[in-house]
């Protein structure tokens, strides 16, 4: 009897400790307070729109080759292997220029 009280309070004891933070932080969010994108630096936007416009280069980039690849697939020979290289230099110089332009934006963002 005794270990069986022991263990149900113990297990109590762990629940009511987990749910507690989940319980203020659901509170938190419904507090009515919306993050404000205007408490951004400028850096920071221009970061983030920076980023933004390398991660889609890149996404392009390979939807892009992944449709070549399978187009390649169907052929034989030297065709395919033409195709599965030609796919292959665009990836890698879609790749390049995401990377050279995510650069530039980076410089031309504004300083702190």
């Amino acid at each position: 009897m005794k270990r069986i009280l022991t263990s149900a309070v113990l297990c109590l004891t762990l629940a009511l400790s987990l749910a507690a933070p989940a319980a203020q932080a659901s509170q938190n969010k419904n507090s009515g307070k919306k993050p404000d994108a205007a408490k951004m630096s400028p850096r920071a936007e221009a970061l983030k729109k920076c980023n933004d416009d390398y991660a889609a280069a890149v996404k392009k980039a390979n939807d892009d080759h992944a449709a070549a690849v399978k187009a390649a697939t169907g052929k034989k020979g030297k065709d395919r292997a033409a195709a599965m290289k030609a796919a292959n230099k665009d990836k890698a110089d879609a790749w390049t220029a995401a990377k050279k332009a995510k650069a530039d934006c980076v410089k031309a963002a504004p300083k702190k």
